[in-house]
């Protein structure tokens, strides 16, 4: 079976330009000159690209209709739509006002075939001050430490920066403003050139903040989406830190991730906060949801009561540390001792296994 769009024109200039858009989307295209030579490449194909010549003769051979056929000319074209109808088109593209839609089809089918090897978590505070922030970081870092690639991507423009977290605040790279996603898709060394990078333990990670000195204009739906997927193909571990006011460019973070993780402290009005989240969560968020607990608390609310109150599975539980903040403001978590980020990472370690479970279990 063929897993490449299969274009069909004998116009080699048209030709030249389908196959530099499907260049710039990774994606490559099976060839054919005229719909006489496909043979069984026009059933088994996932997409099919046919200009109106190409279609009039297909329609005159009786070539039997299947989904995902496209019909392709450049510029205005009066016969576009009768020849759409004749071979059973789903869809008109036009040259070049239609390119980066083109680019987007291309790069569906690219996606829907590589194998789903990287994994992607979601993290959200519960409530205001619940350190979603802290344990993204943790994650994305203790993914480095133990020797895989991290993707860091914060999608929070009123943060602060996660480049803080991580210590990267200096480092050379662009942050949201600086990224320039065109036609929907983008590499993963592309973004490992472009943005801060740093070696940790034996693995690296790699981190998309946003701006403090202005609008993250780069965070948008398609960017947050372009940059997740890229991740997930080069088989990374991508957290993705969200604000609880769930905007779009959230909203396709949250929609991408395997696992998405409620951070909530052990206290009444927290889990009130967080259970209503947690009922918008339910809604817009493709994989599982399940509760971090940060405790111990006063009252003596434990997890198991966090967890019932809230409506939600508790995944793991983290311990509050006193001198967490202050480690943090002196150069973030990667330069951290052993004993200052121990709870943390510990915490990290468990949502790390969650997330390989999860993302086994749905392959």
């Amino acid at each position: 079976m063929s897993t490449s769009p299969l274009l069909i024109t004998a116009d080699a200039e048209l030709a030249e330009d389908v196959l530099r858009l499907a260049a710039v989307s990774g994606c490559e295209l099976d060839r054919a000159p005229d719909a006489l030579s496909v043979g069984d490449r026009w059933r088994t194909a996932p997409l099919v690209v046919i200009d109106p010549p190409s279609a009039e003769a297909g329609a005159e051979s009786q070539l039997p209709r299947r989904p995902g056929v496209l019909i392709l000319a450049r510029g205005p074209s009066d016969d576009l739509y009768r020849s759409a109808f004749r071979i059973g088109a789903d869809l008109e593209i036009r040259l070049p006002a239609d390119e980066d839609h083109l680019i987007e089809l291309f790069a569906e089918v690219v996606d829907r075939s590589a194998p789903r090897s990287g994994r992607v978590l979601a993290v959200v505070g519960g409530c205001g001050g619940a350190g979603a922030s802290v344990l993204a970081t943790a994650v994305a870092v203790t993914a480095a430490r133990r020797g895989e690639q991290s993707l860091l991507v914060d999608c929070d423009p009123f943060g602060g920066g996660l480049d803080l977290a991580v210590g990267a605040e200096r480092a050379g790279g662009a942050r949201w403003s600086g990224l320039d996603v065109s036609g929907g898709r983008v590499a993963v060394s592309a973004l490992h050139d472009a943005l801060p990078r740093r070696r940790v333990g034996s693995g690296a990670m790699t981190v998309l903040a946003c701006d403090r000195d202005g609008p993250s204009s780069g965070l948008t739906p398609q960017a947050v989406h372009a940059v997740i997927a890229a991740g997930r193909r080069a088989g990374e571990t991508v957290v993705c830190d969200l604000p609880r006011a769930l905007s779009e460019p959230a909203v396709a973070g949250l929609r991408q991730a395997d696992l998405t993780l409620v951070v909530v402290p052990a206290e009444v009005r927290a889990c009130a906060a967080a259970a209503r989240l947690s009922a918008v969560l339910r809604d817009r968020s493709a994989g599982s949801l399940r509760l971090v607990v940060r405790g111990p608390a006063a009252s003596g609310l434990r997890p198991a009561d966090v967890g019932r109150a809230v409506g939600v599975d508790v995944l793991t539980s983290v311990r509050t540390q006193p001198g967490l903040p202050t480690a943090l403001d002196r150069g973030g978590f990667c330069s951290m001792r052993a004993h200052q980020r121990r709870s943390v990472e510990r915490s990290a370690r468990d949502v790390l296994g969650a997330l390989e479970s999860t993302v086994v279990g749905a392959s």
